[in-house]
């Protein structure tokens, strides 16, 4: 036999047994033995999502990790371990993505499992990692500075008066916002923030923008902090665009993505804005409180 036909013989056969003693399909099959899922999420909390609460009191009615002086809560932190509690492993939050999009670099690069991290379902995204379906859809809206408005008769319509060159649209970069919004107004000269709170907030209300544009909770969660706020900044929600919020898995993770599908339709998991924002009341009021008084989360 030729050193080819060993090599062969020798490839077949660790074959035959790596086929013998896995459980499952690679893609769940490297989690259960590491004993771990490693979930990507973005650096900077984002509350309700992802958050730290203060306290030596774990939050009641929350599932949360221990985290330094206080604890790691919100909607995707519990539907990170739960998931990880019925693969059997324990869950591991990785969080080095400065951005959104550095979300789905690291998936591509099959450094994390998945990612949960209030993660924007796109054509753009689904071209390099697979999405589940989105496990809550949130309209688009945006705060428009009331002394811009002024300028313009009631008469104007919104798209006509926001679309046109002269006129400039805050929003956080790095998001799908900034493809929602150079969707919506190609005419409009958009500015990219580092930040949704408190950049491209502050910038509205100094009027160095005539609008910022986010989702519906985001523009909720200034409003439940200070009411007042509305007297500068006239809220839109914009209920014919969505935004599906969805988990991410590698390209080639196939049989974890069909997983998390099943998981989502037996738990169930369905989720609104008005629903999360009633689960987490307390976080949200006290994250939007830096928002409008100038600072920024961590």
């Amino acid at each position: 036999m030729t050193n080819l036909g060993r090599l062969i013989c020798v490839w077949a056969l660790l074959s035959a047994i790596t086929a013998q003693t896995a459980d499952y399909p690679p893609d769940v099959q490297r989690i259960m033995d590491r004993g771990k899922l490693i979930v990507a999420m973005y650096y900077k909390d984002i509350p309700p999502f992802f958050m730290h609460i203060p306290g030596k009191t774990k939050p009641e009615g929350m599932r949360c990790l221990p985290s330094g002086d206080g604890y790691f809560c919100g909607v995707d932190v519990e539907l990170g371990l739960g998931i990880a509690d019925k693969l059997g492993v324990v869950c591991e939050f990785q969080r080095k993505a400065e951005t959104f999009d550095n979300l789905i670099d690291i998936l591509e690069r099959h450094e994390a499992d998945m990612a949960i991290s209030l993660l924007s379902k796109t054509l753009d995204r689904s071209r390099k990692v697979l999405f589940t379906r989105p496990y809550v859809s949130l309209y688009n809206g945006m705060l428009l500075n009331r002394l811009f408005l002024a300028t313009y008769s009631e008469d104007s319509s919104l798209i006509s008066i926001l679309n046109h060159p002269t006129v400039k649209i805050g929003v956080k970069g790095g998001t799908s916002w900034v493809q929602y919004v150079n969707r919506l107004f190609p005419k409009a000269a958009i500015r990219e923030y580092p930040s949704w709170d408190p950049d491209a907030i502050s910038a509205v209300r100094r009027g160095e923008v005539m609008a910022a544009y986010a989702d519906e909770i985001e523009i909720k969660k200034v409003i439940i902090a200070k009411p007042d706020v509305a007297i500068e900044l006239k809220t839109v929600i914009l209920k014919d665009i969505t935004d599906p919020i969805a988990m991410a898995v590698p390209w080639d993770s196939f049989q974890l993505l069909q997983w998390l599908n099943t998981y989502m339709e037996e738990m169930p998991v369905t989720m609104t804005a008005d629903s999360i924002l009633s689960r987490y009341p307390e976080s949200i009021k006290g994250s939007a409180e830096q928002i409008v008084s100038g600072e920024s989360q961590q």
